[in-house]
């Protein structure tokens, strides 16, 4: 199949990630699935991140498939470890600050893991990516200030982006930085090959 007989769809509710394609001039539909996340411990975390993304393409999945539409769609989710603990999105904001307290002089670890299928040759790929990155010190009197400045995700697990003024607190990135935006694309990439499709064809730039 050539590039335009196929489209790009991402079962996501995030802004974030649909803005990621969009920055690399990926034309796509978003259609979130609204599946419940499976929350795991710290050992379950690399298996739990990709059963996810593939239960979030899973739930559109047919629906897509019965419109006649060749497309590739993808799924990713994220989780954030704290050592043994995972940190998932915050319920409200008194979760949002407890999470800042741990955050606080502490190197956490972010998992991706993707699922993609494509509709017309039910070829599929999954995979993961993490990346580690370094929390500076949060005294308790900023907490409420940091909180408010920070600019709190409940839709983002960890609640806090290290976009805009995050980037005064989270330091030292370790792997890929898409990754913790929450699609790593040199990973979505290597996927897309696995199944003999060539993401770049999909980039408009």
């Amino acid at each position: 199949m050539k590039k335009k007989s196929r489209q790009i769809i991402l079962a996501s509710a995030s802004r974030r990630r649909s803005d990621i394609l969009s920055s690399c001039g990926i034309g796509h539909e978003a259609i979130p699935s609204n599946i419940k996340e499976i929350h795991p411990a710290k050992k379950h975390i690399i298996s739990s991140v990709i059963k996810n993304a593939e239960r979030k393409v899973r739930g559109i999945y047919k629906g897509i498939k019965d419109t006649h539409r060749a497309s590739c769609i993808i799924g990713a989710d994220t989780l954030v470890a704290l050592g043994n603990e995972v940190i998932g999105k915050p319920v409200n904001e008194r979760d949002a600050k407890n999470i800042l307290r741990k955050f606080s002089n502490a190197d956490i670890d972010i998992y991706t893991g993707l699922f993609i299928i494509d509709t017309g040759t039910n070829r599929f790929a999954s995979g993961y990516e993490k990346s580690s990155i370094h929390v500076s010190d949060i005294p308790e009197k900023k907490i409420d200030t940091y909180f408010k400045k920070l600019g709190i995700s409940f839709d983002k697990a960890g609640g806090f982006s290290i976009e805009g003024a995050g980037s005064i607190i989270f330091d030292n990135v370790k792997g890929s930085y898409f990754n913790i935006l929450g699609l790593p694309m040199g990973k979505l990439n290597s996927l897309f090959s696995e199944i003999d499709i060539e993401l770049l064809d999909f980039c408009d730039k």
